[in-house]
């Protein structure tokens, strides 16, 4: 906050110790203890100095121009290699996708293969099963071969173990 005494139409400002007079008529004002310009700002600039001036500020450009093309060569190549790397993931997806694809078309053409052999298969089994007349080939093992049915002493039970297969012991009377 600038606190500010009147007096004779001159105010000063207790905060940044300026004084100044004021025509309300909009006149010219009059700065005073450092709200001017500084004394040296309106001398005039010997052709050295200019020559000096205009050098440091092309130094500074040019040294500004080439960090900024540093930095551009540094951004550029970061966004080069992103670039390279999403087109490569990118094809690497795509490749995965084909694969894929190309994957499941196969299952589903084998997964056809696989109906059509089971109906095949199962047409001929029942063909075959309908055509075996299971009385006529008892007639000819008991007929022609001479089977005969098993007597009760010849019949051995064998106890059901945990296991899939039997084991033979010992050889069975014929």
């Amino acid at each position: 906050m600038i606190k500010a005494t009147q007096s004779s139409g001159k105010r000063r400002h207790s905060r940044d110790n300026v004084i100044y007079s004021e025509s309300f008529s909009g006149g010219r004002q009059q700065y005073v203890n450092g709200a001017a310009a500084p004394d040296d700002f309106w001398k005039e600039w010997s052709q050295e100095e200019v020559h000096r001036n205009t050098q440091d500020l092309r130094l500074a450009a040019r040294r500004s121009r080439e960090h900024v093309v540093q930095m551009n060569l540094r951004y550029t190549m970061f966004m080069a290699f992103l670039v390279a790397a999403m087109t490569f993931s990118l094809i690497g997806y795509i490749k995965l996708k084909a694969d894929i694809s190309g994957t499941n078309k196969k299952i589903a053409s084998l997964e056809s293969q696989l109906t059509e052999l089971r109906s095949s298969n199962n047409e001929v089994y029942n063909e075959i099963t309908g055509n075996v007349d299971l009385e006529e080939i008892r007639n000819i093992a008991v007929n022609e071969f001479g089977m005969k049915y098993a007597d009760q002493d010849q019949i051995v039970v064998y106890s059901e173990s945990k296991g899939d297969s039997v084991h033979q012991i010992a050889d069975l009377d014929h």
